[in-house]
């Protein structure tokens, strides 16, 4: 999509911001030229003017990441949790900042247990589902630690966002509409965000959220103000009220944890991602091995559906060791380094047929389930210094748990990401390890991606998208397209994609895969199966003071760039 100009569109940006930024050295200020990728408009529009303002690139992350809380409550927003990959020029340093929910510390895997059986349901929907929220905690530590701004100049877009209304988009309608219209639809613990979601209306009309608006306030003058006090009260009475067992102090003793990121090579890239508690950073940088090694016995096929037949599997290879070996956090970086080592990914691909596909029971454990889709956003941050942020948030599915407090922040349903047991496959039909077992305190799997490339220069690009595991594959396939490829940003992330997470055994394609394509997967053995849903990803392709971002058109985003 053609990315917004921020000089040009000052009357949407006084209404982000209100009268001016909280301080005056704020107001003064060099503007910092950059660019911003997010899931939507208002949100691409309130880092972009950040940025103006006198922000950096984690400032203007941190405004996008709460702007799309207030405009996107389908996909991310105070009670959920995320990841960030950070890079700051001066110092030439990656940071990899985790605040991921944690499972309450009296949340047992009995806990899901009725009558001696699993009821899974239970981590998806109501008090039970809710994992302690990170995402206040995490945003407010990239300001502090990393911003240039003061807090409530970065929460200023968002308030303004929730109390002077904004453009409801397509895909919150969406959303809204297959919710209101769902199976859930009359159950108890929906009745409080049914009645929110009730008065958004269609695309395009406008919507206020007072409630949140409140909230954003509070937060504004307390950053700690979700985990103590009258909102943690209100938080945990929500989870209380529909079976939950998040307490007050889950929250307080809620902290944000700083880790190393991983990083690879690929095509002459450094490539930074995330580590474990993220398995979407093995997962890439596994593929991305595979690739080098299939094309260091082949040359890289010219017609496309051979590329994503190669593509298809190395993540094949990378989902079925994520299945089997990732989880535990503890000692995360041992099995990284064992999945990653480069005599085990020759072995690998050494095995793989690059003509045809071959059984599950060559990849891993044979488990069959369904796929889906998830609620989760992300955002792409570069500005003119170097400084970049890939951060992904998320609330799991769709409105999470479907829980909403009174003040507005829709609760997360992380519990899911959990194994209830150790084989069992969760929403997104995702084979679920003994590694990934509830455990109080623990943080579960996930398969957020936010990954930075460089290279000598520092930050040539900056990717990531929401989805559950179609992020991954996503992130993968934009990546490869992007900076192996060379393909302008917009064309990256808008090519025609596949996924395949090796269980269930299915090459999932959108109608948009052309049929020739599709054609040539089959002949190589796979089943291609079409689906309407998948990740939708945010891309920044930076040279020197050159800016190219993307919002992927699969959600309606749209970047934004200052100049």
């Amino acid at each position: 999509m053609t990315p917004l100009n921020a000089t040009r569109l000052t009357t949407l940006l006084v209404l982000l911001l209100g009268s001016a930024p909280a301080a005056g050295q704020a107001r003064q200020a060099r503007p910092n030229r950059g660019a911003v990728a997010a899931d939507h408009a208002a949100a691409s529009l309130a880092g972009a003017q950040v940025l103006r303002a006198g922000g950096n690139a984690i400032d203007a992350a941190v405004a996008s990441a709460l702007a799309l809380g207030v405009v996107n409550p389908t996909s991310s927003g105070l009670g959920g949790g995320g990841f960030a990959i950070v890079y700051l020029a001066r110092q030439n340093t990656l940071i990899a900042l985790d605040f991921r929910e944690v499972a309450p510390a009296a949340l047992t895997p009995a806990s899901f247990v009725v009558d001696g059986k699993v009821r899974a349901e239970l981590a998806t929907l109501g008090g039970l589902a809710v994992g302690v929220p990170g995402e206040l905690a995490g945003l407010h530590k990239l300001s502090r630690e990393y911003g240039r701004l003061p807090w409530p100049s970065v929460v200023s877009p968002a308030r303004n966002l929730a109390r002077g209304g904004f453009s409801v988009s397509w895909f919150l309608a969406k959303a809204a509409r297959e919710f209101l219209m769902g199976p859930n639809r009359d159950k108890p613990e929906v009745t409080a965000l049914r009645h929110q979601l009730a008065q958004l209306g269609v695309a395009g009309s406008d919507w206020s959220r007072r409630d949140l608006a409140a909230t954003l306030a509070d937060i504004a003058k307390n950053p700690r103000a979700l985990y103590q006090g009258r909102l943690a009260k209100s938080l945990v009475k929500t989870v209380a009220d529909h079976g939950g067992v998040l307490t007050t102090k889950d929250l307080e003793a809620y902290s944000v944890v700083i880790r190393t990121p991983l990083v690879g090579t690929w095509n002459g890239y450094r490539i930074a991602t995330m580590p474990l508690p993220s398995s979407g950073g093995v997962a890439l940088l596994e593929s991305l091995a595979l690739l080098d090694n299939y094309r260091a016995t082949a040359a890289w096929p010219s017609e496309r559906g051979m590329q994503l037949h190669w593509i298809a599997e190395a993540l094949k290879h990378a989902f079925a060791d994520r299945a089997a070996h990732l989880g535990d956090v503890d000692g995360g970086s041992a099995v990284a380094a064992r999945l990653l080592d480069p005599t085990r990914l020759k072995a690998l691909a050494k095995k793989t047929d690059l003509s045809r596909t071959g059984p599950p029971e060559r990849y891993g454990l044979p488990v069959e389930a369904d796929l889906d889709d998830g609620g989760t956003s992300h955002v792409c941050a570069i500005d003119s210094e170097g400084n970049a942020v890939a951060l992904t948030t998320t609330v799991n599915g769709y409105f999470g748990s479907k829980l909403i407090t009174p003040d507005g922040i829709v609760l997360n349903n992380q519990m899911d990401d959990f194994a209830l047991r150790a084989g069992a496959v969760n929403q997104f039909g995702l084979v679920q390890s003994k590694a990934n077992l509830v455990t109080p305190g623990k943080r579960p799997l996930s398969s957020m991606t936010p990954t930075l490339v460089l290279d000598d220069s520092g930050v040539r690009g900056c990717v990531g998208g929401s989805g559950g595991p179609y992020i991954i594959s996503a992130t993968l396939q934009v990546l490869v397209s992007a900076f192996g490829d060379k393909l302008a940003a917009t064309d990256a992330v808008s090519r025609p994609r596949i996924h395949h997470q090796w269980k269930p055994n299915e090459l999932v394609v959108l109608p948009a895969m052309p049929e020739h394509e599709r054609r040539v997967l089959r002949a190589a053995g796979h089943k291609v199966v079409q689906k309407d849903r998948e990740a939708v990803v945010q891309l920044i392709k930076r040279d020197g003071s050159t800016f190219d971002p993307a919002s992927d058109p699969r959600k309606g985003g749209r970047p934004a760039i200052t100049n």
